[in-house]
């Protein structure tokens, strides 16, 4: 299971707008499925993970921002009764490896959970790890250095060079540039190295028990510095503007603001007010993909090196999209669950599994991702948590046509802000509720880059109150299941704690949906 972070996807890829594609997620997807409508389960790199990990919706494992933010009743930490997704298999009958980003808590790794392999606390920071230092001794490379181009956060460090050896994981993040020297020295190839070499092991073990592996990219989340190889296969002059990328914001909510414009002292449409710049940040973004693809590609050849491709479910996708340019020149994500921060890739393949040439339209989202890596594995009876995950199989949509026509997405902000919102996406349609901020409804068939806010749509009035009842029916639902955890009295020290695991302003959400339908609050 390959996780790769932070990927322009919805708006970037595979468009008539621009032919943006990854050759080996195009190949792997070929020889199995491939999901057209993938979405992280929410948008922020903890919360998506532990999503991922736990195989839950934040509301349950209690990660709903990023471990480093100091936000109230933000878990740093999984709860030491949580349940991670290696559990499950290891009741199974399987040993489970994991490689790379990490991020779901401040002190622990994945070791800390029972994984073998390699990771580093919170975001990590990489080039100054000493396991990425022993593998620069091992192909006799030195510690990189890197050209930044542009740099939003400060533009001194435009032009200049500076030796990849940060003191923090983001001394140099919101920048795009090239990294000098051999593409081995770059971070995808250096996590898909350390994976390989794994595998290699495994195909050599007699008589060993079945594995997973999950390997966490760094990337391409910013900064975008690939290496030169990938960077001249972008050609900056031939990306065209982005369709949302002058918006205005006028019909949109207050919280497309708090991303554009408080994050940071430089807002991007006043630094870079130029689209002939955001052509190269664009170019460098797309190439850290295309290297990210690359990296890809030697894991998919290892195992079918190794002998273990035919009976290998091989699963990549990422923990969510990426705002870059859009919806008023964005960058990085947004407080707002937009389709660029959302939409994810997610291709399969598994020869002796898995109907080839498959595609799959459904929504589909990363707890799903989750469930089906148990239901091949054969352990989704070893669930012991009164909680239990929230994701179905996707086997039943490629083998057998399955389909699904609604889905619930969650979101509480990002970089501090607090606003809590459910996604519903109900056959093409698109429904954003929020308490603390105004709602949106899109027809994404029609407007695939959200540029036209239908909240107010006298003519979509019916199709907006049928989504408000099923974001009520759900939001109940979920209030009832807990309701039942906590008369369990299931917490730690045995003390049940209600205010963090089902906040106010979901309650508030509840009563908010309520009287924009008429009923009783």
């Amino acid at each position: 299971m390959i996780l790769a972070d932070h990927v322009a996807f919805a708006g970037h890829y595979g468009t008539d707008r621009y032919a943006y594609t990854w050759p080996h997620l195009e190949r792997i997807a070929k020889n199995g499925a491939k999901f057209d409508r993938a979405y992280a389960i929410t948008p922020v790199c903890t919360p998506s993970r532990a999503s991922f990990l736990t195989g839950k919706r934040p509301d349950k494992h209690g990660m709903r921002w990023n471990s480093e933010y100091p936000i109230p009743y933000n878990r740093k930490e999984f709860r030491d009764d949580e349940v991670l997704y290696n559990t499950h298999l290891s009741k199974a009958g399987y040993d489970n490896f994991y490689f790379g980003k990490w991020h779901c808590g401040v002190d622990k790794t994945a070791a800390d959970y029972g994984l073998t392999g390699w990771s580093l606390p919170e975001y990590g920071n990489l080039y100054a790890s000493e396991r990425y230092k022993e593998y620069l001794a091992e192909i006799g490379e030195p510690q990189p250095v890197c050209k930044i181009e542009h740099h939003l956060l400060r533009p001194e460090l435009d032009g200049t060079e500076v030796l990849m050896n940060p003191d923090e994981p983001w001394d140099y993040m919101d920048g795009a540039g090239v990294l000098l020297g051999s593409a081995e020295v770059q971070e995808q190839f250096f996590i898909a190295n350390q994976a390989i070499k794994q595998i290699e092991e495994l195909a050599q073990r007699k008589d060993a028990p079945p594995f997973s592996m999950v390997i966490s990219m760094w990337g391409p989340h910013h900064p975008y510095y690939p290496s030169q190889e990938f960077a001249d296969l972008i050609n900056p002059d031939d990306i065209p503007k982005y369709p949302s990328f002058d918006e205005k914001l006028d019909d949109k909510p207050w919280r497309y603001r708090i991303q554009r414009d408080l994050r940071c002292q430089h807002r991007a449409f006043e630094r870079w007010p130029s689209w002939q710049t955001w052509q190269t940040v664009m170019a460098r973004c797309y190439a850290a993909g295309l290297q990210t693809d690359a990296a890809i590609g030697r894991i998919s050849d290892a195992l079918d090196a190794a002998g273990l491709k035919e009976d290998t479910l091989f699963i990549v996708t990422a923990d969510h999209g990426d705002g870059i340019a859009s919806h008023g020149a964005g960058w990085d994500k947004y407080s707002s669950f937009t389709e660029e921060v959302g939409r994810i890739p997610l291709v399969m393949q598994w020869p002796k599994g898995l109907k080839k040439e498959t595609v799959i339209s459904s929504p589909v989202n990363l707890l799903d991702v989750t469930a089906t890596m148990l239901d091949v594995a054969g352990a989704t009876s070893q669930f012991d948590h009164p909680l239990k995950p929230d994701g179905q199989s996707l086997i039943p949509m490629i083998n057998e046509g399955a389909e699904r026509h609604e889905m619930i997405c969650d979101h509480f902000g990002h970089s501090g802000d607090i606003l809590f919102q459910k996604i519903l996406y109900l056959d093409n349609w698109k429904y954003t509720s929020v308490w603390g901020d105004d709602d949106e409804l899109y027809d994404l068939k029609n407007d695939p880059y959200e540029l036209n806010n239908l909240i107010h749509d006298e003519d979509s009035k019916d199709k907006l109150r049928k989504m408000q009842q099923i974001v009520l029916d759900h939001l109940n639902e979920r209030r009832d299941e807990r309701s039942a955890w906590h008369k369990a009295e299931f917490w730690e020290d045995g003390i049940v704690f209600s205010s963090p695991e089902w906040p106010r302003e979901e309650t508030l959400q509840i009563y908010k949906l309520k009287v924009q339908l008429g009923l009783p609050t």
